[in-house]
């Protein structure tokens, strides 16, 4: 009877397993993997040596036991390789801290501080034309421009091998991100609701549109393995095999999986990139790439484009930014394809110098006389030139002056007719010699008495 009762429960608890084991995805154990760093057992080692030296928690040696089926702690053969779960590693702060950043952002509802490190957990914010960089001090960057909100999931840097391990997760919107060169069991990820991209020494852009729960990873350079997540938000969740994308090609993500990769889109064309901006606004004359819907153009004041200041997105040719002050910054813009993917782009310098002039013409008090005024637009010290003749006779002028004192000419005598006029704004430059920029042509018509 006794051993008819031990078969039996020899027999439930051999289904029990069975059913706890089948009923596995296997997917889970593929995650499970990824979450353990390994330790070679040297001379001298026990468990709990083990414990005080790489592992945060007193409670450590039991679950670490349990996970390499260790019946007995004090031995272990020598050379032997135990799975240590990250979770109960000891570690310090990766450091992350704030490089750049501008327009309205925020970290959890605050204003950011330039040095000031990022904590796990941390909520980041960039509204209309708002932008933030984080760098670490390894040379990792991740940049968010605007309208885009993220959370650092992890930054932390383990005390065993001093192993790396970061998540950044964009909630909304879009990051670019430089990854150090990672050593074995090392990581650097960027996920979203539907994916995670893990990399290993590389550049690329994660983005995710929340209002159609599409994901898209980008690379430029290196290779990066891109998997479904299922993630919820705030969770540890299960992340499926990647799929390799490599330089040059991007894949879009969503709850069904990963696409195909697809070909980056060229870099947009930016006609006279490296052309002096001296108008009201910075403007440039962007062509849609073919197969492009529109375009994404930045300004930074870096060529890494971990400063940008302004961007626009739009299907329009002529790109115009307001409030930009004078300097030298950069210009990119790459296309924006049908499927969300943007694709490659090209940096140029340029000189922002603010040169110009308002000009009316109004009654003068002399009888038959007009008041031709101006006012200079920019810094610096500024000269006219003056410009009249009759319409249709540009290359005959009335009047062509040069350095007029003054902010006003007045001009008698005209006879009746059809005129047109403009001033030009001249101000010697350092870097450039003479700049001269002409307004816009004006007319003015003489009534007869």
């Amino acid at each position: 009877m006794r051993n008819t009762r031990n078969a039996l429960i020899r027999l439930v608890f051999t289904i029990f397993l069975t059913i706890g084991v089948a009923g596995v995805p296997s997917h889970v154990h593929a995650r499970t993997a990824d979450d353990v760093v390994t330790y070679r057992m040297e001379a001298g080692d026990t468990l709990n040596a083990i414990n005080s030296r790489y592992l945060a928690s007193t409670n450590a040696v039991a679950d670490v036991a349990r996970l390499n089926r260790i019946s007995n702690p004090r031995r272990i053969p020598v050379g032997t390789v135990l799975r240590l779960p990250r979770r109960l590693l000891a570690w310090r702060s990766a450091d992350l801290v704030v490089r750049s950043f501008s327009g309205p952002v925020n970290i959890d509802g605050s204003v950011p501080q330039i040095g000031a490190p990022l904590a796990e957990g941390a909520i980041i914010q960039t509204g209309r034309n708002g932008f933030i960089a984080f760098q670490s001090a390894d040379g990792a960057t991740v940049a968010l421009p605007s309208n885009s909100h993220a959370r650092l999931e992890r930054a932390r840097i383990y005390r065993l091998r001093d192993l790396r391990d970061v998540e950044f997760r964009i909630l909304g919107g879009r990051g670019t991100i430089n990854a150090p060169v990672l050593r074995d069991e090392e990581r650097f990820r960027t996920s979203t609701p539907v994916a995670v991209t893990a990399v290993r020494g590389t550049q690329y852009r994660v983005g995710f549109d929340a209002n159609t729960s599409m994901g898209v990873t980008e690379v430029i350079e290196g290779t990066v393995s891109v998997g479904g997540s299922t993630a919820d938000e705030g969770a540890e969740g299960v992340e499926s095999e990647g799929q390799l994308t490599e330089a040059g090609f991007g894949v879009a993500a969503s709850a069904a999986g990963v696409t195909a990769p697809e070909a980056l889109l060229p870099p947009a064309e930016i006609e006279s990139p490296g052309a002096i901006q001296t108008g009201e606004v910075v403007s440039f004359a962007v062509t849609l790439p073919a197969g492009a819907l529109a375009t994404r153009t930045q300004i930074a004041r870096d060529a890494g484009f971990l400063e940008v200041i302004a961007e626009q997105i739009g299907s329009a040719q002529a790109t115009d930014f307001e409030g930009i002050e004078d300097g030298r910054y950069f210009v990119r813009s790459r296309g924006i394809s049908n499927s969300g993917i943007e694709g490659l782009s090209e940096t140029f310098s340029f000189r922002r110098k603010r040169l110009g002039a308002e000009a009316v013409v109004e009654p003068s008090p002399l009888a038959d006389g007009f008041r031709f005024a101006w006012l200079p637009q920019g810094e610096g010290i500024t000269h006219f030139a003056f410009q009249l003749w009759r319409e249709g006779e540009a290359d005959r002028p009335l009047y062509d002056e040069i350095a007029l004192p003054g902010s006003a000419t007045v001009i008698t005598g005209l006879e009746p007719g059809s005129y047109l006029w403009r001033v030009a704004a001249i101000q010697s430059d350092a870097e450039e010699g003479l700049l001269q920029v002409w307004g816009p042509e004006q007319s003015l018509t003489v009534s007869p008495e």
